[in-house]
């Protein structure tokens, strides 16, 4: 109901309006009265051109109007179109009547109806201005409100998810000592293993330094070429990041999980991290097999995620590209610091 009255008996009402108070400003100086001074055939045509010339004027008002919020023009920009707009389209209307009767348009007509037009068609210009900027303050309400909600429970999923990694924790310490001390290798590992189980324990959202978060990022690739084989060729490229540049944690290693994961083929991985002009670029590219070309389009749950957390923690402050090519899948990162 509520968008049958915007879209079409507004426009109507506002002609309406705008008719009567142009009949009124005229009549009295001159002490006649248009309901008795015509016809009302003539009234009737009069009247429906009115009404049908609202529709144009109306339609073009709201589409100035969402052009000036997009692009955020100073007020006399905006209403200065408005206030010369209006009264041009009413005496295009007046001429179109005159025209139809066979009548001619006085120079007496022309500036009641101007002054008029031009007054009540800013005034209505703010009506529907009040509308839209309500309608985007509530759309900003749920918004926030969404975000709060979502944020929530991702805190609740992670508080959730915190159990597992204090368990496993607490099992690679009792599996450390119970292996010989001679056996160097894999107490090496478990210590990797540990400090990377320590990292995503204690950085639960808070702000970390990119070198601090690089120094992880190393230590979980060295732990994932362990199991790889020898066939893999591995390039690494991180910029030396000062001390003050901060980033949110743990953003980088789903990517870097999928690359280790799906590389095929060539056995070929190769990553990139640099800071440019305020924006933190991550690129990484992998090698895919044959069996995986075919699937094109589908993602793990990782990449979802990250989509997720990269939307509450960087909202219109990221791109994340993904490329699956015949032979390479390409993945980049760009946040805005």
């Amino acid at each position: 109901m509520g968008r049958l009255w915007n879209k079409w008996l507004v426009p109507a009402l506002f002609a309406v309006i705008l008719f009567l108070c142009i009949r009124v400003a005229n009549d009295i100086p001159k002490h006649e009265y248009y309901w008795e001074s015509n016809e009302w055939n003539f009234m009737l045509k009069d009247m429906l051109v009115v009404l049908f010339m609202s529709y144009p004027i109306f339609f073009l008002l709201k589409y100035w109007l969402r052009l000036c919020r997009k692009r955020k023009l100073v007020w006399w920009q905006e209403y200065g179109v408005v206030v010369l707009t209006v009264p041009v389209w009413c005496l295009l209307t007046m001429w179109v009547i005159r025209f139809l009767m066979g009548v001619s348009l006085d120079l007496y007509d022309v500036p009641v109806p101007a002054i008029v037009s031009m007054l009540l068609g800013g005034f209505f210009y703010i009506f529907l201005r009040n509308q839209m900027i309500q309608k985007e303050n509530e759309a900003q309400r749920l918004q926030l409100e969404k975000i709060k909600n979502d944020q929530l429970q991702t805190e609740l999923k992670f508080l959730k998810a915190q159990y597992h990694p204090h368990f496993l924790f607490n099992v690679l310490n009792t599996v450390y000592f119970q292996i010989d001390e001679n056996n160097e290798a894999p107490r090496h590992t478990l210590e990797q293993l540990s400090d990377l189980l320590r990292y995503q324990l204690y950085n639960d959202g808070e702000k970390v330094q990119v070198r601090v978060e690089v120094e992880y990022l190393k230590q979980y690739i060295s732990l994932c070429k362990l199991r790889a084989t020898k066939r893999l060729q591995l390039q690494v490229h991180f910029d030396e990041m000062e001390a003050q540049v901060e980033i949110y944690p743990l953003l980088f290693v789903p990517l870097v999980e999928n690359a280790f994961k799906y590389v095929g083929g060539n056995y070929f991985i190769a990553m990139d991290m640099c800071l440019k002009e305020g924006k933190l670029c991550f690129s990484i590219e992998n090698s895919i097999p044959e069996p995986l070309v075919h699937q094109k389009g589908k993602h793990g749950i990782g990449i979802e995620n990250l989509r997720r957390r990269l939307e509450l923690l960087y909202p219109e402050r990221h791109t994340l590209d993904i490329n699956r090519g015949d032979t390479l899948f390409r993945v980049k990162l760009v946040i805005e610091l």
